[in-house]
């Protein structure tokens, strides 16, 4: 099975430098136009179903880029963003006055483990590689994305000590492409503007 995994478009949140994890905030302009530039990209990409985290952000951005069509579209939690604990909805530049975001200052503050965000986010595509009969489209989010590409490929992974800023590594409505089988995942395109 094909998976096509997208990056939310832009949201309010995005735009002021907010955490945002499990909290919510919905599509700037930006971020609507971002969505509908990827409909043209997918309108002659076969489709079975179309996921979406469950987020209002993630959400109306898989119905801009599906449009009208005839896609089966579904709510699968497990493809939500990590969760950031105590620092959820606070300005980034607050925590991190020097711009060097560190994982383990939202451990430290409940926030969940990255590692195990992306373990929750395999598990739920294994199970759809059972259920599914043809390619899907994945809405997601930038921290679970990164993870998941830090853990199934040795190129993103470098790109990533390199660059520590999940925005630059998985922009919003960034398309990436891997194949799942027999529970292997083979990473085909890593996060890019299309």
């Amino acid at each position: 099975m094909k998976v096509y995994l997208v990056r939310h478009g832009n949201t309010m949140f995005n735009q002021r430098g907010r955490v945002q994890g499990w909290c919510d905030s919905p599509l700037t302009e930006q971020g609507i136009q971002q969505a509908k530039h990827l409909s043209h990209y997918f309108e002659s990409i076969p489709l079975a179903a179309g996921y979406h985290s469950g987020s209002e952000r993630a959400a109306d951005t898989l119905d801009l880029i599906l449009q009208d069509r005839e896609v089966p579209r579904k709510k699968e939690k497990r493809f939500k963003e990590v969760y950031f604990g105590e620092y959820e909805g606070e300005l980034i530049r607050k925590i991190f006055p020097d711009g060097n975001v560190i994982q383990e200052e939202f451990y430290a503050h409940g926030g969940e483990n990255r590692h195990d965000a992306a373990m929750r986010f395999l598990a739920a595509v294994k199970e759809l590689e059972q259920k599914e009969t043809g390619d899907i489209l994945i809405v997601s989010h930038g921290s679970v994305i990164r993870q998941f590409f830090e853990e199934h490929s040795k190129a993103f992974y470098q790109k990533a000590q390199e660059q520590n800023l999940t925005r630059a590594l998985v922009p919003n409505c960034s398309v990436s492409v891997f194949e799942i089988n027999a529970g292997e995942v083979h990473v085909l395109q890593l996060p890019k503007i299309v």
